[in-house]
């Protein structure tokens, strides 16, 4: 489990956003409320890959080689803002709203119109900050698999051809985004973009000598 804090925007070693944040204390005099999930934070990761020779028992099949990669993950946690300026200290990214229960929803209620509850979430009283900690929802996780299929063709000692076929996201799964974030407006909690492209091909070839 990895944490981390945000920075002061006075503070000259900031390195600026990161995943889903501006790295900005909602309330610079109380920075222990920033403590959070890093926004790297895949709670789970699976990533594996494989290559496989063909065996040759002909003359096609000589010199073939399928392998792929395969990630497997959950999604990282991202922070929810507040639009308006309800602690009265001027627009901007860091002031969250109030949270009354988990926004977090089972993953069988999840789709890309309602990816958490925001029913969950309410405007704080006027000149204070909300109570919302930082990256306490969580994005879309991805499953992914690209493969790639090989011929190496030799023509000398130390000389030879490699043709190439590779697939990225081999299944053209819809890898999301994180829905809208910012409180009470018209795309809370909806998603609308990917965070990964569709199915992708390319070929290459490779002269070694």
């Amino acid at each position: 489990m990895n944490y981390s804090w945000s920075k002061s925007i006075d503070d000259a070693s900031d390195p600026g956003p990161t995943a889903y944040e501006q790295n900005l204390p909602q309330n610079v005099y109380d920075l222990d409320a920033e403590k959070a999930l890093s926004s790297y934070d895949h709670r789970h990761r699976f990533v594996s890959n494989f290559v496989y020779a063909i065996p040759a028992v002909n003359w096609f099949l000589r010199n073939w080689q399928w392998s792929g990669i395969v990630t497997s993950q959950s999604g990282a946690p991202f922070t929810v803002v507040n639009g308006i300026d309800r602690a009265n200290i001027g627009n901007g990214p860091a002031q969250r709203p109030d949270v009354l229960s988990n926004p977090n929803l089972p993953r069988n209620q999840r789709d890309p119109q309602r990816w958490f509850d925001t029913a969950a979430f309410a405007q704080p009283a006027a000149f204070t900050f909300g109570n919302a900690g930082r990256n306490i929802v969580f994005a879309p996780g991805l499953t992914n698999i690209d493969m790639s299929l090989q011929r190496t063709f030799e023509f000398a000692e130390g000389r030879r051809i490699e043709l190439r076929w590779e697939v990225f996201n081999i299944f053209n799964q819809a890898h999301f985004d994180i829905p809208g974030r910012t409180a009470f407006s018209a795309n809370f909690g909806r998603i609308f973009n990917t965070a990964e492209p569709a199915r992708q091909m390319q070929f290459g070839l490779k002269v070694i000598y």
